[in-house]
C-alpha cells in the first residue's frame, strides 16, 4: 500500500478499547444501535484527542452479543467495535456512523443507504472516515438535513490486522484473511445489527489512495452487491511487498476484474491535477470499465496527492452516490 506524502494519523485512532462483561437483556437489532450522527459536545477543528473523547463510553448489545462502544472523533460520535468474523476469522475493529435520521421516528420503520468506506495509508488501528480528517459526516449531516444528500451511514473498518501484514483487502495465501473479513463479515454483520437496504442500490463503497484500491477491488469481486465505487486518488495493481504471485491472487487486481466484470457499477474516479500518476492511474482504470458500467472521471484542479485535497472532494463524492444509489425505503 501507499504511504506518498500522507499526513500523520490523529493519536485518537490508536487507542483500542478493552470492555468487560454485559448484562440485562439484548435489544431488537433492527433497532439498535442508536444514532451516533450529529455533533458533540466537543467543540473545535481539527482531530480529537484522548482528552476530547467521551469520558464515560456508552455500550450497546446487539441482539446476537455483538458489543458497540461510543467513540467521540472531535466532532462526532462513532459506534466502535471488535468484530470477529465468522468467515474469515479474522478479528479487527469496525467503526460506523448513522446519519440524525436514523432516530427519528418519521424513519423508524426504513431502511438505510449504506457506504463502506476505506482510508488512506495502512488502515490498521484506525479509519481516518471517522474523524474531521475528510468531514465526510459534516457533509452528509448537513445535506440530508437540507435533502440534497442522502442519509448514509457509514461502516469505516480498518484495512490491515497490523502495519507490517499488508494483505491490500484481498486474502493472500499464508495470510489472514483479510479480504473475507471485509468482503463477507463486515457486510454481514452490518444487515443484521442496523437498519440498512439490502446489497445493490443501497450500497457504495469509496476509499482514499490505498482505500481506493481496496474499495474497487472489493466491489469487483462481489458483483451485485454494490451500486456504485467512489475512488479518490487511487490506484488500481496491488503494491504490496508480501509474496502473491499465485494465479488466484492475481485475478483479484481490479484492473484484471474490471474487462469482464458481469454487473453493473457506477464509477467516480477522483484525481488531482498536480499529481500526474492519479491522472493517469484515474483515466487507465476508466478505459477498462465495461457497459453496462460507468466510469466518469473528475480532476481536481491544483489538487494533490494529499489529505486536504481528499477533504475538499467530499461535496461531490456524496453528491455522486446520492445520484446512484437508493435513499431510505420501507421495510
Amino acid at each position: 500500500m501507499r504511504f506518498r506524502a500522507f499526513p500523520a494519523l490523529p493519536a485518537v485512532l490508536a487507542a483500542t478499547v478493552l470492555i468487560a462483561g454485559c448484562s440485562g437483556s439484548s435489544p431488537d437489532h433492527r433497532t439498535m444501535p442508536p444514532s451516533t450522527g450529529g455533533s458533540s459536545a466537543t467543540s473545535g477543528g481539527g482531530s480529537a484527542s484522548p482528552s476530547s473523547q467521551t469520558p464515560t463510553a456508552t455500550r450497546t448489545h446487539t441482539a446476537d452479543g455483538q458489543e458497540f462502544v461510543t467513540k467521540n472523533f472531535g466532532a462526532e460520535n462513532v459506534l466502535e467495535t471488535t468484530l470477529k468474523g465468522a468467515a474469515s476469522g479474522v478479528s479487527m475493529k469496525v467503526w460506523v456512523w448513522t446519519p440524525p435520521q436514523y432516530d427519528d421516528p418519521a424513519y423508524a420503520h426504513e431502511d438505510f443507504p449504506v457506504l463502506f468506506l476505506y482510508p488512506g495509508g495502512d488502515g490498521a488501528t484506525y479509519n481516518n472516515w471517522t474523524d474531521r480528517s475528510y468531514s465526510a459526516q459534516e457533509v452528509v449531516d448537513s445535506g440530508s438535513r437540507d435533502g440534497s444528500v442522502l442519509p448514509f451511514v457509514f461502516v469505516m473498518p480498518e484495512m490491515q490486522v497490523s502495519k507490517n501484514v499488508d494483505t491490500e483487502c484481498t486474502d493472500i495465501p499464508g495470510q489472514p484473511k483479510v479480504g473475507t473479513f471485509l468482503d463477507t463479515d463486515v457486510p454481514a454483520m452490518v444487515q443484521h445489527d442496523f437498519r440498512v437496504l439490502p446489497p445493490g442500490k443501497g450500497w457504495g463503497t469509496a476509499g482514499a489512495s490505498s482505500g481506493a484500491y481496496c474499495a474497487a477491488a472489493i466491489a469487483l469481486r462481489k458483483p451485485g452487491e454494490y451500486g456504485a465505487v467512489v475512488s479518490i486518488a487511487g490506484y488500481f495493481d496491488m503494491e504490496t511487498k508480501l509474496p502473491h504471485k499465485d494465479a488466484a491472487t492475481l485475478a483479484q487486481y481490479p484492473t484484471a476484474l474490471a474487462p469482464t466484470f458481469p454487473g453493473t457499477l457506477a464509477w467516480l474516479l477522483v484525481a488531482g491535477t498536480d499529481s500526474a500518476e492519479d491522472v493517469t492511474q484515474a483515466q487507465r482504470f476508466a478505459g477498462l470499465v465495461k457497459s453496462p458500467s460507468t466510469a466518469q472521471v473528475s480532476l481536481q484542479d491544483g489538487g494533490k496527492h494529499l489529505t486536504t485535497s481528499f477533504k475538499a472532494a467530499m461535496p461531490e463524492v456524496f453528491a455522486f452516490f446520492s445520484k446512484h444509489l437508493s435513499g431510505p425505503r420501507p421495510q
